[in-house]
Parts: C-alpha cells; sequence; structure tokens
C-alpha cells in the first residue's frame, strides 16, 4: 500500500541570503524500551499519546532525553500527556520493555530517528506515513539533516530535534491536511520560525489543540 507523505520544508534566511532546505517529518515502524517521560512525577494535563522511541541514529542519552523533553513540552503547552517509551528493535536487546509493543492506533505511536535517507537526500528531516484514510501510527525522523542544520544555524539541536518530532507526530494525529499558514505545522520553516524554535515558541495554533484533544479524548472514551 502506498501513503502520502507530509513533507515540510525550511527556508532558512541569514545575511539576507536565503537558503532553501527541504524537510519532511515522518512515522515508521519500530520499537525501544526504557519508559521515559518528561514529565514524571507530575499529574497528567491531559489526554494522553504512547510514543515507542527508537534510536537508530545512536544519539547519546542526553541528547535524545534533552529532545524528548522539548518535544513534551510542546504537548504539555496544547494539554496533552506523552508517555514516551525508548525501544529497541532488537528481540534480544535486556533493553526491551513490556510498553515497547508495536503501535496499534492514533493513541500509541512510533518514532525512529535514523541517521539519514539515501532516497530522499540530506535535505530531508523526516517522513510521515498516511493511509489514504488519513490514519497513521509511524514516522521517522533524520539525524544527519537536523544536525547539519544546528550546525549551518547555530540553533539548539535538542529544540530542533524536539520540534521535528512534535511537527512528525502532530501529522499523525491530525490525519490528512496537517499543514497550517502558522505555527509548528507550516510546511514552509523561514527564518522567523527558526528562531521560534531557538526560543522554544513554535507551537501548536488552539484549533490544532482542539483536535487532537477531541481525537484523543474520544479514543479514551471508546476505550
Amino acid at each position: 500500500m502506498k501513503y502520502p507523505l507530509a513533507r515540510l520544508t525550511l527556508s532558512a534566511i541569514a545575511g539576507g541570503e536565503a537558503v532553501n532546505r527541504a524537510a519532511t517529518v515522518c512515522f515508521v515502524w519500530s520499537v525501544l524500551a526504557i519508559s521515559f517521560s518528561a514529565s514524571a512525577g507530575t499529574s497528567p494535563t491531559g489526554p494522553e499519546v504512547r510514543i515507542n522511541v527508537y534510536n537508530d541514529a545512536q544519539l547519546p542519552d542526553h541528547l535524545l532525553t534533552e529532545a524528548l523533553q522539548e518535544a513534551s513540552r510542546i504537548f504539555q503547552k496544547i494539554r496533552v500527556e506523552t508517555i514516551w517509551a525508548e525501544c529497541t528493535s532488537s528481540p534480544t536487546s535486556s533493553k526491551r520493555a513490556s510498553e515497547c509493543q508495536p503501535s496499534w492506533g492514533p493513541a500509541h505511536l512510533s518514532l525512529r530517528i535514523v541517521p539519514w535517507s539515501s532516497k530522499l537526500g540530506d535535505a530531508i528531516f523526516g517522513i510521515s506515513f498516511l493511509s489514504p484514510e488519513g490514519e497513521g501510527t509511524y514516522c521517522d525522523v533524520f539525524y544527519d539533516s537536523v544536525k547539519k542544520l544546528h550546525q549551518d544555524w547555530h540553533v539548539n539541536i535538542a529544540r530542533i530535534l524536539g520540534h521535528t518530532m512534535a511537527h512528525e507526530i502532530g501529522h499523525l494525529l491530525l490525519g490528512t491536511n496537517a499543514h497550517s499558514h502558522i505555527g509548528i505545522m507550516r510546511p514552509n520553516w523561514r527564518g522567523q520560525e527558526l528562531r521560534e524554535i531557538g526560543m522554544g515558541t513554535l507551537l501548536f495554533t488552539p484549533e490544532e489543540a482542539r483536535s487532537m484533544q477531541n481525537k484523543l479524548i474520544s479514543l479514551t472514551a471508546r476505550n
């Protein structure tokens, strides 16, 4: 089955010169172990979404933790609680945990961090796969592209990665036609968006927040 891809284009502007960078954030089939919650010790602020994270790019633990905390903070702003499980693809790994079951629906997603995409090139930051009905549970993020943007534009790498992860998860929760003309779901990130990423202020819109909350609340009530 073919899936439509959700794409994100970054147009970074510096010194009056525009440099276009394509970025895509998506979801992919994977599994990780070791439960992680950026909001440990706090009560849930709203509906929950569980996300398996696969660190295939072998990021340092501190960087992955900071990126997950950044993504969690973005969702907490819209009263959606993210529960992360760091998993491994190896069936024999000691890190495999009960939380790392295959994704089974919109409230249990999978996100894989991979080094790069040989087919899409280093201008692509990730990719999301949605069915014709706008449903999906998997996305990929390409770390080498995130690292290059950090090196070129000196934006905090954990914030770039966290915002990219949040954008892709947003596609999985919002479905088809999720791009917006403002905020984190913009299809094009330019100088202003990169500045907001640096300040941690590139967020979901109130309409996007309501849509994701309603979807997750409906799933909880159904179960």
